[in-house]
Formats: C-alpha cells, sequence, structure tokens
C-alpha cells in the first residue's frame, strides 16, 4: 500500500506531513483514518470528517479545517484523483475474468443458460432466472425474483474520463464501485448497467428494463419504473419511482426525475422534471 508521501511526491505537493499508510480510496462520506478521496464541490468537501481529501483549492479556502482531515489542495481535484487511483490502487479494480459461474449453477432456486459469465462476489437472490450470454461482473448484488435476458451485461465499466488539458489527452476515472439490483426487476436483452465510479448505481425493486438500454455509472433508479427499448441515462442521473420512459428516449447526466414521471417517446431531458409531470420533445419540455 503507498503511503501518503509518496501519494504527495506523486502529484507534487512537497508540504511536511505525517507518514500515514493509505490502504483504500472511498466517497467522501465514507472516508476513514487510512482512506483517499476526492471532493468534486464545496458541498461534497464538507462531508469528509477524516482520512486524505484531493479538493478544489477554492474550496480549501472556504471551510473551516478538521484535525482528523488532512487535505490535499490541487487546481483539477477529479483529474489528480484520477492519476493518483490508476497509480496506486490499480490492484482494486473488479477481476472480471475469473468466471464463478459453477458456484450458482448448483443452487436449486436460480435457472441459469449457456455461456454466462458471473464474477467474484456476486450476491443473487434466490428465484432470479439469467439468460444464455449474460455478463454478471464483480461485486453485483442481484435481489430475488428478477430476470437477466439473453446478451444483457451489469457491473461494466463506465466511461469515466478526464481530460488533460496540459498532456492533451484522456485519463481513465477509477470504476471501482459495484451495481445493486433490487427484487423483481427485469433487464432486457443487450441491456447494459454500468457499475458506480465508487458507490453503487442502483436499480429498484420491481422496476423494468427494456431492451438496448444503456444505465451509466452512479445512476439511481427507483422502484417501479418502466424502462421501454433503447432508453438511456447518463451518469449521475437519478429517477424517482414510477418512472415511464418512452422508446428512444435520453436522460442527461445529473439530471434528477421525479415521482410519477411520464417521458415521450423520443424525448431529449436536460433538466430536473418535478414529480407528477409528463415531458416531451428535444429538448423535452412539460405538456399538460
Amino acid at each position: 500500500m503507498p503511503n501518503l508521501i509518496e501519494i504527495t511526491d506523486f502529484i507534487g505537493i512537497k508540504n511536511a506531513l505525517e507518514n500515514r499508510e493509505v490502504n483504500s480510496i472511498s466517497t467522501s462520506d465514507k472516508a476513514s483514518h487510512n482512506t483517499l478521496t476526492w471532493a468534486k464541490s464545496l458541498a461534497n468537501l464538507e462531508l469528509v470528517r477524516a482520512g486524505v481529501v484531493i479538493c478544489a483549492r477554492s474550496d480549501y479556502d472556504l471551510i473551516p479545517k478538521l484535525k482528523t482531515v488532512i487535505y490535499l489542495p490541487v487546481d483539477n481535484p477529479r483529474l489528480t484523483f484520477a492519476y493518483v487511483a490508476n497509480r496506486f490502487f490499480a490492484h482494486l479494480l473488479p477481476d472480471n475474468f475469473s468466471n464463478k459461474v459453477d458456484n450458482y449453477k448448483n443452487r436449486d432456486d436460480l435457472k441459469i443458460g449457456e455461456n454466462v459469465f458471473i464474477g467474484s462476489e456476486v450476491e443473487i437472490g434466490e428465484g432470479t432466472i439469467i439468460h444464455h450470454n449474460a455478463v454478471i461482473y464483480s461485486g453485483t448484488k442481484i435481489g430475488s425474483q428478477c430476470v437477466i435476458s439473453v446478451n444483457a451485461s451489469i457491473g461494466t465499466e463506465g466511461l469515466g474520463q478526464e481530460f488533460d488539458n496540459v498532456k492533451k489527452r484522456f485519463v481513465k476515472f477509477p470504476q471501482l464501485g459495484r451495481v445493486t439490483i433490487g427484487d423483481h426487476v427485469e433487464i432486457g436483452p443487450n441491456s447494459t448497467i454500468r457499475r458506480s465510479a465508487m458507490g453503487e448505481t442502483i436499480i429498484g425493486k420491481g422496476t423494468k428494463i427494456g431492451s438496448f438500454c444503456n444505465i451509466g455509472h452512479n445512476c439511481v433508479l427507483g422502484e417501479n419504473n418502466l424502462l421501454t427499448s433503447n432508453v438511456i441515462l447518463a451518469g449521475s442521473s437519478n429517477t424517482g419511482n414510477n418512472v415511464y420512459f418512452g422508446i428512444s428516449s435520453t436522460v442527461r447526466n445529473k439530471v434528477t426525475v421525479g415521482h410519477f414521471v411520464t417521458i415521450g417517446q423520443g424525448a431529449v431531458v436536460l433538466k430536473d422534471i418535478p414529480e407528477n409531470e409528463t415531458w416531451v420533445g428535444n429538448p423535452a419540455k412539460k405538456i399538460e
């Protein structure tokens, strides 16, 4: 495991710091003494109560400093964190090549098709059906009575890129999180659900996802959503309960859709939608 001096030398911070071991990375709200995290905003930085945090210089100047936190202020915290994670914590990436499917085929309460891949540390609830050629990557949690259809993939890496303006290249942001799926969820053929960067991508109980859908990393879907074919939810978008998505509708990253919303066919949602509304068009707008 790296120590703090190695990390600060790597990112060019030469301040005298205690030389503690840093054994993992975490989200801001789950940081502890020996973890490294990053703060994407001032509100995010205020959640950090322990450990080491990479943050923006402008945010660092605005907060009261805690003795339990070591702050590493930089110009671009997301890019810096990506470099550090790739350099020191690549070993934490999920194992996506060791197929553990035989451990699950022995269970009488599951039905598993041919050519299925199931990674390590996957949890699957009773009564779940996994069809042929499905891929379920490491760390995924699937509830009871779910259906994973042909060629579906769960836990794939999110795109997660940050552009380095100095080196003129994209840098992969670590995708170390997982996917959690509630009970009675259905995932249609050729659909994919991306694992979160560091926390969880969540599919709520009773949600039904059609074919050729893409659920981006860090998305959180509520209960009993219905996503028809070719629906795309970009990373970090959130939905309430009982949301309907028409065919080929899309939602921009970091957008929140409220409870009991209807989104029309082909709609392009670019901003938050309050509950109990219907939105259609490109860009999507409310209709009565």
